[in-house]
């Protein structure tokens, strides 16, 4: 194993402007650094592609093809996969979700799949309150053992609020968990399968996906916690629509480039589903405006001003990762960060992330001119 601070750039133009980005590239990083940890970031723009990578690797793999974690950045490609099928004309997005399968009679005629996408459904975060959740130990993840059985049972006894849906964004987990059970039961493929066939393989990103080869194993990073300690990768049964990926910084830049054309200039079906993804759904600006931020399927959309470009980002973490996407489509760029730190399982250095303000770093990047 080896320790370095690498930084590579490719078409690199000899502008002030370019140098510049690789330095704000770096402070971006820095969060995430750790004395037994990797972290890998990826900066696009245009023709320009820069390569930041921190920490310890197998020194015969190049840093965009370490494998990590993405957590969250899941819920970006569950969302194209319900735009793919909505467009298919095989989902009604504002439709019960309980019309999508008899197997989900259970669930109430106020959630639909639009809703669910939107984080808007009134469905908690997990499915058990967070202060036993915080306090249960689970190696793998508090979704490694909730069965599709577990989740049908768990309708059956929830009580739900209607008077506050489509009225509040909460943010759910288990809201997304069930959208991709929803699609699967639809198209009677495993959500995994289902996801691969119809987005992932589509966009050629070959070492993204939730199980791995065994080539794919040697470049896997161990999942660490704040403090270096290696822990568990997350395992995911029936929830796996909420954060079951693992991916490199090089397929997340690649699908990133695909984002910008698809919303410039879309070509293809996918590409019309991937537009769709990044339209509001809900704003969570003032009085409901979607300035300057908005929830879309999966994505959230800020825009600093009225002028300012929209940027779409992402984030996820499990007990051993965080990362992170941001996408200016205008612009034609892109940031990526992976990471095997486990920043978003501790509150304190989650905390400290949030102080560097990551999405105002991105922006000061992405926006440059």
């Amino acid at each position: 194993m080896e320790r370095s601070l690498s930084f590579a750039a490719f078409c690199i133009s000899s502008t002030m402007s370019m140098r510049s980005n690789s330095g704000r590239l770096g402070r971006m990083i820095k969060p995430y650094e750790g004395s037994r940890h990797t972290v890998v970031a990826i900066s696009l723009r245009s023709e320009t592609r820069q390569i930041a990578g921190s920490g310890q690797k197998n020194t015969e793999t190049s840093w965009e093809d370490l494998i990590f974690e993405i957590g969250s950045i899941t819920k970006v490609f569950t969302g194209i996969l319900l735009c793919v099928l909505i467009d298919e004309g095989k989902i009604d997005p504002r439709a019960p979700l309980s019309e999508v399968s008899d197997s989900l009679s259970d669930v109430p005629n106020w959630i639909t799949p639009e809703r669910l996408v939107s984080h808007t459904s009134g469905l908690p975060n997990i499915y058990v309150p967070i202060w036993k959740a915080l306090l249960q130990q689970w190696p793998e993840g508090p979704y490694a053992e909730f069965s599709r059985e577990d989740l049908f049972t768990w309708f059956q006894c929830w009580p739900g609020n209607e008077r506050r849906v489509g009225r509040r964004h909460g943010y759910s987990n288990l809201g997304f968990g069930l959208l991709g059970e929803a699609m699967a039961l639809r198209e009677a493929i495993p959500f995994g399968d289902l996801l691969a066939q119809k987005v992932i393989r589509p966009l050629g990103m070959k070492d993204t996906g939730g199980r791995l080869h065994d080539n794919q194993k040697v470049r896997f990073m161990q999942p660490r916690n704040t403090s270096g300690k290696p822990v568990m990768p997350w395992a995911f049964d029936a929830l796996a629509g909420a954060g079951f990926l693992r991916s490199t910084a090089r397929d997340l830049a690649s699908f990133s480039s695909r984002v910008i054309q698809a919303i410039n200039a879309p070509e293809t079906a996918l590409d019309q589903a991937i537009r769709r993804s990044a339209k509001p759904i809900f704003g969570l600006g003032r009085n409901g405006g979607t300035q300057p931020l908005a929830q879309c399927s999966g994505w959230m959309r800020v825009r600093r001003a009225e002028t300012s470009p929209n940027i779409l980002f992402a984030n996820g973490g499990t007990a051993g990762s965080t990362c992170a996407l941001y996408v200016c489509p205008e612009k034609e760029g892109a940031i990526v960060i992976t990471s095997n730190n486990g920043i978003a399982a501790n509150l304190w250095a989650s905390t400290k992330l949030n102080w560097a303000n990551p999405v105002r770093q991105a922006q000061d990047i992405l926006l440059e001119s």
